[in-house]
């Protein structure tokens, strides 16, 4: 039995109708009247259905209670639209939204028939993934700082995904992997949502030491006198403003495995983001505690490698600091020296996630020469202008690493655009003083950034995902509770996976 969360999972070969459990979720198609599975169980479900008040629309649930006609106390129908539209994802979404209904009904065994949602036309495997990602994603509530009403808080204890047809061996490696993927989202959500007096540069370093320990992860920090002696000058920079202690963190994954390839991955870890002199605006500023988002990603990430024991030497990189306004924070037209050498002409202090990320992406170049390099970021307002919610707009210097985030977008069902990455912003970003400028103005704001990173990667394949767009989840939806959506830690294990 496998722990997620507060929840267990277990496996199981046995029939619908034979399954004493307190509750089971059951997929069922568009014309509900029709479909197969529920023929099979006519008396228990035909009040629901001779009254058309459940036709297995896409969204549409219905709760039933079976009065002993069959072992389980009650069906919990979920409808899955179209058969010819049934994919994975659809399966993952389904299984999010009825999480939280069943969640508050306070059941606390929780069945899910495989069978209703592969329908013999989904991989079973992946199918039992989803499903497990879809209940644990959904279902996720984090009450951490609060202290009153705590018992109305429900949760699911035990959830059974079971088969008919399937051997538990199977479904065990689909559960698995499952378990560990939606675990290491709902890690991201908790660190990329804590409040900034919580989840600190010296916190997050805890949490790699806690990798360390518990998953065999090698872990080195920086502090900021070690980061003064190696010369990381661009992310000192930003982190000369705040008393909080930053932190440059290094995970390691696989330093001893024979043969195989390098990938780094790096996350902006601004801790905290005023904006520093260029301070923004009041309204909406408490939000900035997840600028550290891209950070939380590859904590997540570094954490699912790990415990899934991918075949590859994985670097995790996370430069960690406030940016706060003080009288020894850095100013609008300093020209600092990074890491690489170049000299760079600050513009706003408020576009600190690049004087971050540059120092990390030469670093992880330099130090390790990886196959290929992705950071993420929630870096500009202006991704989310061009992409709304719905999408993770990214840049790449390499055909090599768009094929493997394309490949991987589709069978974890984040979605991703290619943005251009064309020499001529270079324009934008051309400086009087220094090598060049940080920023480019509003216009192609998120390309211009991008710009100005890729002159950091010392001509790795590298990918450049601004997820400013999908940090946040302003109302229940699908597999994405409100807050966090931790975002991209589905996309880039599935890279790592399929590699």
């Amino acid at each position: 039995m496998l722990e997620c969360g507060h929840m267990k999972t277990e496996v199981k070969k046995i029939g619908l109708k034979e399954n004493d459990i307190p509750l089971v979720i059951l997929g069922v198609f568009e014309e509900a009247k029709e479909d197969i599975i529920l023929k099979e169980l006519d008396e228990t479900v035909s009040d629901v259905l001779d009254l058309g008040d459940f036709k297995g629309k896409p969204g549409q649930m219905s709760l039933i209670y079976t009065k002993g006609k069959i072992s389980p106390k009650r069906l919990f129908l979920v409808g899955l639209g179209k058969e010819e539209k049934l994919t994975v994802e659809n399966v993952r979404k389904a299984l999010g939204n009825v999480s939280r209904k069943v969640r508050d009904l306070d059941v606390k065994k929780v069945g899910i028939n495989l069978d209703s949602f592969t329908r013999d036309k989904l991989d079973v495997v992946e199918t039992a993934e989803a499903i497990v990602q879809g209940m644990i994603m959904g279902s996720f509530q984090n009450i951490s700082y609060r202290t009153e009403k705590l018992d109305s808080y429900k949760e699911i204890d035990e959830l059974q995904i079971f088969s008919e047809k399937v051997e538990t061996d199977v479904l065990t490696k689909g559960v698995t992997s499952g378990v560990i993927i939606a675990n290491s989202v709902n890690f991201c959500r908790t660190l990329a949502w804590g409040p900034a007096n919580y989840i600190t540069p010296t916190k997050l370093a805890n949490e790699a030491l806690r990798l360390e320990k518990e998953t065999g992860i090698k872990t080195t920090i920086f502090d900021r006198e070690k980061a003064k002696e190696i010369g990381l000058t661009s992310f000192l920079a930003v982190a000369q403003g705040t008393k909080e202690p930053p932190k440059f963190i290094i995970m390691e994954h696989g330093a001893d495995k024979q043969g195989v390839e390098t990938v780094a991955l790096i996350g902006k870890a601004i801790t905290f983001d005023s904006g520093g002199i260029s301070i923004k605006p009041s309204q909406n500023m408490e939000k900035m505690k997840a600028d550290m988002t891209g950070g939380a990603v590859v904590f997540a990430a570094m954490e699912a490698i790990a415990r899934l024991d991918i075949n590859l030497h994985v670097i995790g990189i996370v430069p960690a600091t406030d940016n706060m306004p003080s009288g020894t924070a850095y100013h609008p037209g300093d020209i600092i020296t990074s890491y690489s050498g170049h000299k760079i002409e600050v513009i706003s202090t408020d576009a600190e996630g690049r004087m971050i990320l540059n120092d990390a992406l030469t670093y992880a170049a330099k130090h390790y020469e990886p196959k290929a390099m992705f950071d993420f970021a929630t870096l500009t307002g202006s991704m989310m202008v061009a992409l709304g919610e719905h999408a993770i707009g990214y840049f790449s210097n390499h055909d090599f690493v768009v094929d493997k985030l394309e490949e991987a977008s589709t069978s974890s069902g984040d979605k991703i655009w290619r943005m251009p990455l064309w020499e001529l912003y270079d324009e934008q970003l051309k400086s009087d003083l220094a090598d060049f400028k940080h920023t480019g103005g509003r216009a192609g704001g998120a390309i211009t950034a991008a710009r100005f990173l890729s002159k950091f990667t010392m001509d790795v394949p590298w990918a450049h995902l601004d997820i400013a767009g999908v940090m946040e989840q302003s109302s229940d939806k699908d597999y994405n509770p409100k807050g966090s959506k931790g975002p991209a830690v589905r996309l880039i294990i599935d890279v790592l996976r399929n590699w």
